[in-house]
């Protein structure tokens, strides 16, 4: 498969062994897999040893080429950086992967599965990728990607966070999962499909080869004349919210009963607040609690006027990311941005992904003059503790051990420089 921008490769990649939750499939050894799709830029490419591979993760209930405008708007505004690859695969259980796997698929997915599905992924392909890795996520995503750089920190040299769904309480408004859940999912034939949805102001408002990719790719062939959707609207409700119809215990102080809490709601503390609620989507809250560590440069970008992401959470964001041990430095630092997009929502990524393409530019230039000056530290340091091209331990290294262990490091005069 081709694109006049991009030679697209389709590939196949293992999932994760055991998921999350349970019941996320019919059975733990289900062996599931991703469909992944990698693009390689077709033309006006000098390639080097500093050229970025891009990991994307896509929204719920969006197929994966819904991102191909923006992939497309960010090549074309490529400055100061080269784009070795963008490799981006449909979650487990949505899309294209869901058509693969559905026989084994159950009926409690987890956000986070797709983190380590996504580190697999890599480790699979790591004959075709070449650091630096930059993770690009969206809404779900975000909170996928995010993990994903907490479980190997060093991974992302830089993170693109768009209206992330990072939290620990519900947005406003109706539950989440609400709309998908009344959805209709099967229609007749495909003209009479993209009619209606066309019609909706909600995808309306997409740029038009957004809505051109929606329809080719989130609708699927019956095989009578008909079509449905591809991420049945099942899949897509129960990644919205996640439920727990199990009543609250009479008497919430025994160990027996946090103990029972923990299996239901493995993600969450024992009858805190947000784990007495029916809805919850638990994966938020040890993210967000996690952004303090997170050790990436990171943007975000945030719609105008999104319904989720309002100024207290925003302000969560920013505060928190990078501030704490491991983490980037934060906003005082340099660590983290904020990019607000104009006349956006929610959906920004597929309502202005021009504009948000030269955003995205200007910080990948900024974020590749930072890695040629960290690879060119690493290259040129000396760590001072080995021998013999690193095989043995060096006299400065044995002088220091013979000193105690609370031996301090030597002042230098001058100001410190990478």
């Amino acid at each position: 498969m081709s694109s006049p921008n991009f030679v697209v490769t389709e590939h196949w990649s293992p999932c994760q062994l055991i998921r999350e939750f349970p019941h996320g499939v019919k059975r733990d050894d289900a062996a599931l897999q991703l469909a992944v799709k990698e693009y390689r830029p077709r033309h006006n490419q000098e390639l080097d040893d500093d050229s970025i591979t891009i990991i994307a993760s896509h929204g719920n209930g969006f197929p994966k080429e819904c991102y191909e405008a923006l992939w497309d708007d960010l090549l074309n505004a490529t400055n100061g950086f080269n784009i070795r690859a963008i490799w981006m695969a449909d979650n487990a259980h949505q899309g294209a992967s869901f058509a693969r796997n559905k026989a084994v698929l159950g009926d409690d997915p987890s956000w986070l599965d797709h983190s380590r599905d996504l580190l697999l992924m890599v480790n699979h392909f790591r004959d075709s990728m070449k650091p630096p890795f930059v993770g690009l996520a969206h809404s779900m995503g975000c909170a996928q990607i995010a993990n994903l750089s907490f479980i190997h920190p060093r991974l992302f040299h830089s993170l693109i966070l768009i209206e992330p769904v990072i939290q620990d309480f519900a947005p406003p408004g109706p539950n989440a999962a609400m709309f998908s859940s009344m959805r209709r999912e099967i229609w007749d034939s495909r003209a009479k499909a993209e009619a209606q949805i066309s019609k909706n102001g909600f995808f309306s408002a997409m740029d038009p080869r957004v809505l051109k990719q929606f329809l080719a790719h989130a609708l699927s062939d019956t095989g009578n004349g008909g079509v449905a959707l591809t991420t049945p609207k099942a899949q897509e409700a129960w990644s919205y919210v996640r439920s727990n119809f199990h009543p609250l215990p009479e008497v919430t102080t025994t160990v027996e009963a946090r103990n029972r809490e923990r299996i239901l709601n493995p993600d969450l503390v024992p009858f805190e607040e947000i784990s007495t609620m029916v809805y919850t989507r638990p994966e938020g809250v040890p993210v967000l609690r996690g952004l303090a560590h997170l050790r990436p440069r990171t943007l975000f970008m945030y719609g105008d006027f999104s319904h989720i992401n309002h100024e207290e959470i925003r302000e969560i964001h920013l505060s928190r990311t990078g501030t704490g041990a491991g983490g980037n430095g934060g906003i005082a630092d340099g660590g983290v941005e904020e990019k607000i997009v104009e006349d956006g929502g929610h959906l920004c990524v597929f309502e202005k992904p021009t504009a948000m393409a030269k955003d995205i530019s200007e910080f990948l230039k900024k974020e590749t003059v930072r890695w040629k000056k960290e690879k060119k530290f690493w290259a040129t340091v000396d760590s001072g503790k080995s021998k013999d091209d690193k095989t043995a331990l060096s006299d400065t290294w044995i002088s220091g051990t013979k000193q105690g262990s609370n031996l301090q490091r030597p002042g230098v005069k001058g100001v410190a420089k990478l």
